[in-house]
């Protein structure tokens, strides 16, 4: 029998998180954590157009508290200003927003890296582009997305701009626009990348490496929706010399390929937001995410939350929706987090953790959780347990 068929996660009651619209946090995404080599735990909370990005410290969830609000040494915004003037890859003028969605802290030097998400069609102050052309707000939310990289020498007081980590295969333009990008062509019309983002940050706790869990949506111009949105993961070996080394994408069975502009194979089909956990006491690793169902004309995106389950990081279980007193449990963004004062968030210990949930800008509302055995287990197989759901598209939106 698979983990799957005999445990079950039981969902508390909702409890109030540190991350609140009231102290001006309005989280959009999963909120990274990371626990230093002091023991402290750090979080990141807020994004650059709405509210302000706080850094919060303490020593577990239960007194987590912002300690100061962050403050950049380059702007965001517009395309001739923003990100110290470094481009994307693909040769485009960066602009727009920054999204905290992954911290890590170097256990020798104490730098802060925090791994942020971009889009080049909000808050771009008129230089905003999706993929029909110049906008104000995107069409179907059809604007492109990169992975940059910043750090901070004073405990995430103060940040620098590194370069951007993580760029779809696919340039960042069709052939209807091209945002200044020279005899660099344009994606076909048709069914397009919307580039590489929406992601979490997983660090091995005794492994090697750091691991970027992303989606790339891929959306249908004909019919102006969203075609699919899968999960795609790439590492980078850690170091403790305060540098952060390139990630290597996974594709075609191992990770081989450039985190910019590489090419790239889908570990997960249909899922939004992907977050992962490592189960040690079950020897697994945990993947929460909300459903995005092929060719979703009923909107992006469900929030409906699932689980998927690995033993290697790369062949997932199909996915498992989690439910609430007999009700479909989510919401727009979800992450399981270890709620213990030791260890890394990413790390639960025996049965008990949280969910995190909230939606674009709302607050941050906390569910203890709890795995348990399954007092009748379902028959082996049944649930589909352990199998991967790569091309099995049509079971994962079941």
């Amino acid at each position: 029998m698979h983990f799957s068929d005999h445990h079950e996660i039981r969902i508390g009651e909702k409890l109030p998180s540190p991350f609140r619209n009231a102290i001006g946090i309005y989280q959009d995404g999963t909120t990274p954590m990371y626990r230093d080599a002091d023991g402290k735990l750090w979080a990141m909370s807020g994004h650059s157009h709405m509210g302000h990005i706080g850094m919060f410290c303490g020593t577990s969830l239960c007194d987590l508290a912002e300690v100061y609000p962050i403050q950049t040494n380059f702007c965001v915004g517009h395309a001739d200003f923003a990100f110290s003037g470094i481009r994307y890859p693909e040769g485009v003028r960066a602009r727009g927003s920054l999204w905290p969605f992954g911290l890590y802290i170097c256990p020798v030097t104490h730098r802060f890296f925090c791994f942020f998400h971009n889009e080049t069609g909000w808050n771009c102050k008129g230089t905003g582009y999706d993929a029909l052309g110049p906008c104000e707000t995107p069409a179907y939310d059809s604007d492109f997305r990169h992975v940059g990289l910043m750090h901070s020498d004073d405990e995430g007081r103060n940040w620098i701009f590194d370069r951007w980590v993580l760029t779809a295969e696919e340039v960042c333009f069709t052939e209807r626009y091209n945002p200044g990008a020279g005899m660099v062509r344009g994606q076909p019309a048709g069914v397009i990348s919307l580039g590489s983002g929406d992601f979490s940050l997983y660090v091995e706790p005794e492994g090697a490496y750091i691991y970027l869990f992303y989606n790339i949506i891929r959306a249908d111009m004909t019919a102006a929706r969203w075609k699919s949105c899968d999960v795609y993961v790439a590492r980078t070996r850690k170091r403790c010399d305060g540098v952060m080394g390139d990630f290597v994408k996974y594709y075609d069975g191992g990770f081989c390929e450039a985190g910019n502009l590489g090419k790239e194979t889908a570990i997960a089909r249909h899922a939004w937001h992907p977050r992962v956990v490592w189960l040690r006491k079950y020897g697994l690793y945990m993947m929460t995410a909300s459903l995005a169902p092929e060719d979703s004309r009923g909107g992006f995106v469900r929030d409906q939350a699932q689980v998927r389950f690995s033993r290697d990081l790369l062949h997932w279980s199909k996915p498992v929706p989690l439910v609430r007193e007999g009700q479909p449990f989510g919401n727009h963004y979800i992450a399981a987090v270890s709620d213990g004062n030791s260890g890394q968030p990413s790390v639960v210990e025996g049965d008990a953790f949280c969910f995190l949930c909230n939606h674009n800008g709302t607050d941050v509302d906390r569910f203890p959780a709890c795995i348990v055995e399954q007092e009748h287990p379902v028959a082996d197989g049944a649930s589909g347990g352990q199998e991967s759901d790569i091309g099995k598209e049509s079971e994962d939106t079941e």
